[in-house]
């Protein structure tokens, strides 16, 4: 077999397979769209606060993986006096975006944060990421925060940034 790159003109091809293997997932335009425009896929949204519309505080933005049922955490911040904080002070768009999550059906609702401040990992080479999970340990507000509010840690994506600069990913059920 040869391998040939997916362009515009070979898209019909390759959806009229998808729907004849698994008609249960696609139908014809439900693939060519998949295949052809992310917008069928992954959407973006967000929300963000202030004092008033034209002076805002904070934001998220948040990416919709239609096909995985999740809603994820794109970026966000918070101007506090001056300061760029995360999350945890980002609480009220959080619940803002779940409940629109939860409005589409979605089931996860994920985010990430830097491994920054897990002395186990961060700067290091992760030889197993399920002892590296199990052992994760860290005083960031922010992290504190994900998990009181219901996150906890599915995945760890080494060298994400740099090596050995990690990323931590979260996910709490909807």
């Amino acid at each position: 077999m040869k391998v040939f790159e997916l362009t515009h003109e070979r898209i019909p091809n390759v959806a009229r397979l998808m729907c004849t293997i698994k008609p249960d997932w696609w139908d014809y335009d439900g693939a060519y769209g998949q295949l052809s425009d992310v917008h069928e896929t992954i959407k973006t949204i967000g929300w963000y606060l202030g004092d008033s519309e034209s002076e805002p505080k904070g934001w998220i933005l948040c990416r919709e993986l239609i096909g995985y049922k999740a809603l994820e955490l794109e970026c966000s911040g918070f101007d506090d006096n001056g300061i760029f904080k995360l999350e945890h002070k980002l609480g009220e768009l959080l619940d803002v975006a779940e409940k629109y999550a939860r409005e589409r059906g979605y089931l996860t609702f994920r985010s990430g944060i830097s491994s920054i401040g897990f002395d186990n990992i961060h700067g290091k080479e992760i030889a197993s990421i399920s002892d590296a999970i199990a052992n994760l340990d860290c005083v960031r507000i922010d992290y504190k925060w994900y998990l009181e509010n219901g996150f906890r840690v599915i995945g760890i994506q080494p060298n994400a940034y740099e090596r050995g600069f990690h990323l931590i990913m979260l996910g709490k059920e909807l």
